[in-house]
Protein backbone atom coordinates (compact mmCIF):
# COMPACT_ATOMS: atom_id res chain seq x y z
CA UNK A 1 0.00 0.00 0.00
CA UNK A 2 1.41 3.38 -0.98
CA UNK A 3 1.18 6.24 1.46
CA UNK A 4 -0.21 9.36 -0.17
CA UNK A 5 0.26 12.64 1.57
CA UNK A 6 -1.74 15.48 0.03
CA UNK A 7 -2.50 19.15 0.55
CA UNK A 8 0.54 19.96 2.75
CA UNK A 9 2.75 19.94 -0.34
CA UNK A 10 0.51 22.57 -1.96
CA UNK A 11 1.21 24.90 0.95
CA UNK A 12 4.88 24.02 0.79
CA UNK A 13 4.99 24.64 -2.97
CA UNK A 14 3.04 27.89 -2.98
CA UNK A 15 3.35 29.51 0.49
CA UNK A 16 5.59 32.35 1.55
CA UNK A 17 9.11 31.81 2.77
CA UNK A 18 11.32 33.70 5.17
CA UNK A 19 14.53 35.17 3.78
CA UNK A 20 17.36 32.64 3.89
CA UNK A 21 20.09 33.04 6.46
CA UNK A 22 23.64 33.73 5.29
CA UNK A 23 25.17 30.83 7.22
CA UNK A 24 24.48 27.20 6.47
CA UNK A 25 21.85 25.45 8.52
CA UNK A 26 22.40 21.88 9.68
CA UNK A 27 19.76 19.44 10.87
CA UNK A 28 20.89 16.40 12.85
CA UNK A 29 18.20 13.75 12.70
CA UNK A 30 17.45 10.21 13.73
CA UNK A 31 15.19 8.20 11.44
CA UNK A 32 13.21 5.33 12.91
CA UNK A 33 11.84 2.43 10.90
CA UNK A 34 9.81 -0.40 12.40
CA UNK A 35 10.27 -3.90 11.07
CA UNK A 36 7.59 -5.26 8.76
CA UNK A 37 5.18 -8.04 9.64
CA UNK A 38 7.74 -10.79 8.98
CA UNK A 39 10.30 -9.36 11.45
CA UNK A 40 10.48 -7.68 14.83
CA UNK A 41 12.34 -4.65 16.11
CA UNK A 42 13.16 -1.08 15.22
CA UNK A 43 16.02 0.36 13.20
CA UNK A 44 17.43 3.84 13.88
CA UNK A 45 19.54 5.70 11.33
CA UNK A 46 21.45 8.97 11.81
CA UNK A 47 20.85 11.50 9.02
CA UNK A 48 22.30 14.98 8.52
CA UNK A 49 20.79 17.64 6.27
CA UNK A 50 22.86 20.70 5.41
CA UNK A 51 21.03 23.60 3.76
CA UNK A 52 23.37 26.11 2.16
CA UNK A 53 20.54 28.20 0.74
CA UNK A 54 16.77 28.01 0.47
CA UNK A 55 15.15 27.68 -2.95
CA UNK A 56 14.21 31.02 -4.49
CA UNK A 57 10.66 31.92 -5.52
CA UNK A 58 11.72 31.85 -9.18
CA UNK A 59 13.20 28.35 -8.92
CA UNK A 60 10.15 27.18 -6.98
CA UNK A 61 7.82 28.58 -9.65
CA UNK A 62 9.73 26.66 -12.36
CA UNK A 63 9.26 23.41 -10.42
CA UNK A 64 5.58 24.10 -9.74
CA UNK A 65 4.99 24.93 -13.42
CA UNK A 66 6.94 21.83 -14.42
CA UNK A 67 4.58 19.67 -12.35
CA UNK A 68 1.47 21.59 -13.35
CA UNK A 69 2.11 21.56 -17.10
CA UNK A 70 4.51 18.67 -17.58
CA UNK A 71 3.46 16.24 -14.86
CA UNK A 72 6.05 14.37 -12.83
CA UNK A 73 8.63 14.33 -15.69
CA UNK A 74 8.32 18.14 -15.94
CA UNK A 75 8.82 18.47 -12.19
CA UNK A 76 11.88 16.18 -12.29
CA UNK A 77 13.45 18.18 -15.13
CA UNK A 78 12.93 21.48 -13.30
CA UNK A 79 14.13 20.00 -10.00
CA UNK A 80 17.31 18.59 -11.53
CA UNK A 81 17.99 21.84 -13.40
CA UNK A 82 17.81 23.83 -10.14
CA UNK A 83 21.08 24.61 -8.39
CA UNK A 84 22.02 22.57 -5.35
CA UNK A 85 20.53 23.91 -2.12
CA UNK A 86 22.42 21.55 0.19
CA UNK A 87 22.87 17.88 0.97
CA UNK A 88 21.34 14.98 2.86
CA UNK A 89 23.88 12.55 4.30
CA UNK A 90 23.18 8.98 5.39
CA UNK A 91 26.37 7.20 6.47
CA UNK A 92 28.93 7.72 3.72
CA UNK A 93 26.28 8.49 1.07
CA UNK A 94 25.53 12.08 0.09
CA UNK A 95 22.37 13.14 -1.75
CA UNK A 96 21.91 16.54 -3.42
CA UNK A 97 19.07 18.69 -2.08
CA UNK A 98 17.54 20.75 -4.91
CA UNK A 99 14.43 22.00 -3.07
CA UNK A 100 14.76 23.54 0.39
CA UNK A 101 11.96 25.55 1.93
CA UNK A 102 11.20 26.97 5.34
CA UNK A 103 7.96 28.61 6.38
CA UNK A 104 6.46 29.78 9.66
CA UNK A 105 4.21 27.31 11.48
CA UNK A 106 2.75 28.33 14.83
CA UNK A 107 5.59 29.33 17.15
CA UNK A 108 8.10 27.41 15.01
CA UNK A 109 8.48 26.51 11.37
CA UNK A 110 8.21 23.75 8.80
CA UNK A 111 11.23 22.82 6.68
CA UNK A 112 10.77 20.74 3.54
CA UNK A 113 13.52 19.35 1.35
CA UNK A 114 13.51 17.30 -1.84
CA UNK A 115 16.54 15.40 -3.14
CA UNK A 116 17.16 14.78 -6.82
CA UNK A 117 17.27 11.00 -6.39
CA UNK A 118 15.87 8.45 -3.93
CA UNK A 119 17.74 7.70 -0.72
CA UNK A 120 16.51 4.16 -0.09
CA UNK A 121 13.76 1.82 -1.25
CA UNK A 122 12.42 0.65 2.11
CA UNK A 123 11.29 -2.92 1.78
CA UNK A 124 13.30 -3.56 -1.37
CA UNK A 125 17.01 -2.87 -0.79
CA UNK A 126 19.43 0.01 -1.27
CA UNK A 127 19.10 2.86 -3.74
CA UNK A 128 22.06 1.37 -5.62
CA UNK A 129 20.09 -1.82 -6.32
CA UNK A 130 17.65 -2.10 -9.21
CA UNK A 131 15.67 1.20 -9.27
CA UNK A 132 11.93 1.22 -8.75
CA UNK A 133 10.40 2.99 -11.74
CA UNK A 134 8.99 6.43 -11.03
CA UNK A 135 10.17 6.84 -7.42
CA UNK A 136 13.00 9.22 -8.21
CA UNK A 137 13.20 11.67 -5.27
CA UNK A 138 13.16 11.71 -1.48
CA UNK A 139 10.97 14.15 0.49
CA UNK A 140 11.63 15.26 4.09
CA UNK A 141 9.28 17.41 6.16
CA UNK A 142 10.41 18.72 9.56
CA UNK A 143 8.21 20.50 12.10
CA UNK A 144 10.48 22.50 14.39
CA UNK A 145 9.74 24.55 17.50
CA UNK A 146 11.26 28.00 18.12
CA UNK A 147 14.32 26.31 19.69
CA UNK A 148 15.02 24.23 16.56
CA UNK A 149 13.89 20.86 17.92
CA UNK A 150 11.12 18.76 16.48
CA UNK A 151 10.00 15.81 14.45
CA UNK A 152 8.98 14.95 10.93
CA UNK A 153 8.76 12.33 8.24
CA UNK A 154 10.82 11.13 5.31
CA UNK A 155 9.62 9.43 2.15
CA UNK A 156 13.02 7.93 1.25
CA UNK A 157 11.85 7.02 -2.26
CA UNK A 158 8.93 9.03 -3.57
CA UNK A 159 7.25 10.67 -6.50
CA UNK A 160 5.26 13.89 -6.61
CA UNK A 161 1.98 14.03 -8.50
CA UNK A 162 -0.46 16.86 -9.18
CA UNK A 163 -3.81 16.56 -7.50
CA UNK A 164 -6.43 18.52 -9.39
CA UNK A 165 -6.50 22.21 -8.58
CA UNK A 166 -6.37 21.73 -4.81
CA UNK A 167 -2.92 20.32 -4.17
CA UNK A 168 -0.23 17.79 -4.80
CA UNK A 169 0.41 14.28 -3.58
CA UNK A 170 3.64 12.75 -2.31
CA UNK A 171 3.52 9.06 -3.17
CA UNK A 172 5.88 7.15 -0.84
CA UNK A 173 7.37 3.86 -2.06
CA UNK A 174 7.34 2.53 1.51
CA UNK A 175 4.19 1.47 3.30
CA UNK A 176 4.85 4.06 6.00
CA UNK A 177 7.25 7.01 6.00
CA UNK A 178 10.30 7.08 8.24
CA UNK A 179 9.68 8.95 11.51
CA UNK A 180 12.28 11.63 12.27
CA UNK A 181 13.45 13.50 15.34
CA UNK A 182 15.51 16.59 14.53
CA UNK A 183 17.63 19.39 15.94
CA UNK A 184 18.66 22.45 13.89
CA UNK A 185 22.09 24.10 14.27
CA UNK A 186 23.41 27.41 12.93
CA UNK A 187 22.19 29.81 10.30
CA UNK A 188 19.00 31.02 11.97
Amino acid sequence: MLLQTAIWLMAVLTGTQAAPANAAEVFDMTATAKAGPAAAGTLTIPITIRIDRYTSATERAKMIDGLKYGGYPGFLNALRDAPAAGSLDVGDQKFVVRWARTEPAGSGRTVTIVTDKPVYFIGSGGASSKPKAGYEVAVVTLNLDAGGKGDGTMAAAARVKPRGTTGFVVDDYAETPLKLTATAHGGR
